[in-house]
């Protein structure tokens, strides 16, 4: 599939190839729309499906749902904060928010998914807050506009059905997709969707540097959010340009992926 192509150079991959994995997964899954049910049981299927994922992408979960760590560390202020998956190796941390709702993913839910990742972070021993720290949200369900744009402004990544999530199309673009964008939008793949999937380090990296008199960093404050509004535009518009490409590649990729992934999950029902 497209995913394990390789990298062209002068390109530098943005996610792990097992993490990168799973993203794709779990945007197959949401796509295909292949869940259905309703309340807690529609919620406990998603997270089955969404550990399938991770299973087939050889991503191994340090933590699943009603973990109270990530990836073994505990938050800051003591508070219980209830983990959805999690995974840690030495090379990246990994912190999951998963979301099947009817409604749009509430601005709530994304403010207490950042505030966790501060406290999972702030709670850490000195090693592990070094190790690049990934947040994704997975949601079934659409994701307003602002939600995107806070996203982008936290370096957390939003899966949701209905738009290309921003590390695939990175990913896609470096693995060859670059050929169907113009020079120019190739240039804003590279460094805006780049910036947009950023770790937690980054991000409280350039919020230091943007409090500091002297250090203000490239992107901070007002360039900051310019830019969060404009990865937002780039998503809607090249996200549909390189999907469509992909789907003229490999006709079929995103439904074979789900059905695949479906089959590990051991959830009811057939695809």
């Amino acid at each position: 599939m497209w995913w394990e192509r390789p990298v062209l150079r002068p390109f530098r991959p943005l996610l792990p190839a097992n993490v990168l994995d799973v993203v794709v997964r779990a945007f197959c899954l949401i796509r295909s729309r292949a869940l259905g049910g309703v309340g807690r049981r529609r919620g406990r299927d998603f997270e089955r499906l969404f550990y399938g994922a991770c299973h087939r992408g050889g991503l191994s979960l340090t933590e699943q749902a009603g973990a109270r760590t990530v990836g073994g560390q505990q938050s800051a202020s003591g508070f219980w904060h209830e983990v959805d998956a999690a995974s840690r190796s030495i090379r990246h941390v990994t912190h999951w928010e998963l979301k099947h709702l009817s409604a749009p993913v509430a601005k709530n839910d994304l403010l207490i998914f950042n505030g966790k990742g501060l406290e999972f972070h702030q709670g850490s021993d000195q090693f592990v807050a070094r190790v690049p720290l990934l947040r994704f949200l997975l949601s079934g369900g659409a994701v307003e506009g602002e939600g995107r744009q806070y996203g982008a402004l936290w370096g957390i990544m939003v899966i949701e059905p209905d738009r290309f999530p921003l590390p695939l199309v990175y990913e896609a673009s470096v693995r060859g997709a670059a050929e169907w964008l113009s020079p120019l939008d190739v240039a804003r793949v590279k460094d805006l969707v780049a910036w947009a999937c950023r770790p937690l380090q980054v991000v409280l990296q350039e919020l230091g540097d943007f409090s500091v008199a002297g250090r203000e960093g490239l992107r901070t404050g007002p360039t900051a959010v310019r830019a969060a509004r404009a990865v937002v535009d780039i998503q809607a518009r090249l996200g549909e340009v390189v999907l469509d490409q992909l789907e003229e590649e490999w006709p079929g990729w995103v439904d074979e992926t789900s059905e695949s992934t479906w089959g590990l999950s051991g959830c009811q029902g057939s695809y």
